[in-house]
């Protein structure tokens, strides 16, 4: 019995202990309460039902207060891919102005406002984070998807206006919806090449609106001061049919496009034919003058050193003839000198030497004719003289003639 006692009276301690824990950590988790760097917490007292906004991250004190959590910022994605957002296809359907229908991707970023009475009345009319995000975002998100579509057609926001699109969607989400009006402008169609009339829808224009554009209400976004950025479109999935018709008209314009290329293409080679066919006539234009000139330089040079070699030829005769003068004086010199020794010898010695030479020249002359007859004649006529006496008589009588007449004695 007394064990039985001992076991009920631990149990009952062991009971009075958890009771304490629990009590006490009730206590404090709704005394206290921690606040994240990444969230917004509203508290409303247990008494009075006052409101109070904490963004500052730490340890708060709560004193039984009831306590909403947000996230400060947060990822709405309207996609049709199950790997962004929900598994669910959460794109928005549009209806462009040609009719034609597609179904729009993206995501944008928004965060709550650093405001404490915007985010008061925020948490007054939606009370959660989800209501936040599907009750205020995405209807915003999805209204301003929606009217943008007729601002452009099908082809328009798969080519040319996809960027538009974007800015269309961020202005209406941030300022709000456009007030559009209608208008008939008269266009060429850029495949058939036909003029025909088009309803083109376009925003209001109002100076006194944000960005120029009239609104047909405040956009939730900038009533309650959120922020929205980073809004980006990642993909357009459209009908079948309309798919196709892009497909045909991107073809179609590309043809067109592509023979307005080669239209140019053809005219540009024509100016480039035109162009090189100029360059052409000018090269060889130029090419003339090249060897015009260059022939004018062959002949210049030609004609310098025709001019230098005459010069130099001249100055080799000018030397050749002053050669000569010297030559010629110096033997007419000579010749005068010679003359004037012979002149001179001659007044010394009576030309005594050309006097003997002469003489010896007749002795030679009557040596040879006398050498020439017989000494003995074949016939003596007479008794008393010979004709050899006679001879050598005549001949010394001649000897001492020519000796005299030359001015010889031929006898000391």
């Amino acid at each position: 019995m007394k064990n039985d006692t001992n076991l009920v009276g631990l149990g009952i301690k062991v009971g009075l202990g958890i009771g304490v824990l629990v009590i006490g950590g009730l206590f404090i988790g709704n005394t206290m309460t921690t606040v994240n760097a990444d969230e917004i917490v509203v508290k409303q007292d247990i008494i009075g039902g006052q409101l109070h906004v904490w963004d500052t991250p730490g340890v708060h004190w709560q004193n039984f207060g009831t306590i909403t959590r947000y996230k400060r910022s947060a990822q709405l994605w309207f996609s049709a891919k199950k790997d962004e957002g929900n598994e669910e296809d959460d794109s928005i359907k549009v209806r462009f102005n040609d009719g034609g229908h597609g179904n729009i991707s993206g995501s944008l970023r928004y965060s709550l406002p650093n405001d404490s009475n915007k985010m008061l009345e925020l948490h007054r009319t939606y009370h959660s984070m989800a209501a936040i995000d599907h009750e205020l975002v995405r209807q915003v998100v999805n209204k301003s998807v929606y009217m943008s579509g007729p601002l452009m057609s099908s082809r328009e926001s798969y080519a040319e206006k996809r960027a538009d699109l974007i800015n269309y969607i961020t202005d209406q989400i941030v300022y709000g919806v456009y007030r559009t009006e209608h208008d008939q402008v008269k266009t060429t169609d850029p495949i058939t090449g036909q003029e025909k009339v088009v309803d083109i829808v376009k925003p209001k224009a109002n100076d006194r609106s944000p960005n120029g554009v009239e609104r047909e209400e405040e956009s939730p976004i900038q009533k309650y001061s959120l922020g929205a950025s980073n809004i980006t479109i990642n993909g357009i999935d459209y009908d079948p049919v309309v798919e196709q018709q892009i497909k045909q008209q991107q073809e179609s314009i590309s043809a067109v496009q592509q023979s307005i290329v080669n239209a140019k293409r053809a005219e540009q080679d024509t100016l480039t034919v035109e162009q090189q066919g100029k360059a052409a006539a000018a090269k060889a234009k130029w090419d003339q003058e090249v060897q015009k000139a260059t022939a004018v330089t062959a002949a210049e040079q030609e004609k310098a050193v025709a001019v230098t070699q005459a010069e130099k030829n001249k100055e080799v005769a000018q030397l050749s003839l002053d050669t000569a003068k010297l030559a010629a004086q110096q033997t007419i010199a000579e010749a005068k000198a010679d003359a004037d020794a012979k002149r001179l010898a001659l007044r010394a010695n009576n030309n005594f030497q050309d006097r003997l030479n002469a003489w010896l020249e007749s002795q030679k002359a009557w040596a040879s004719a006398y050498g020439a007859q017989r000494q003995t004649p074949d016939v003596v006529m007479g008794g008393g003289s010979s004709t050899t006496g006679l001879n050598n008589g005549l001949i010394d009588m001649l000897s001492v003639k020519a000796a005299r007449d030359l001015g010889i004695t031929t006898k000391p």
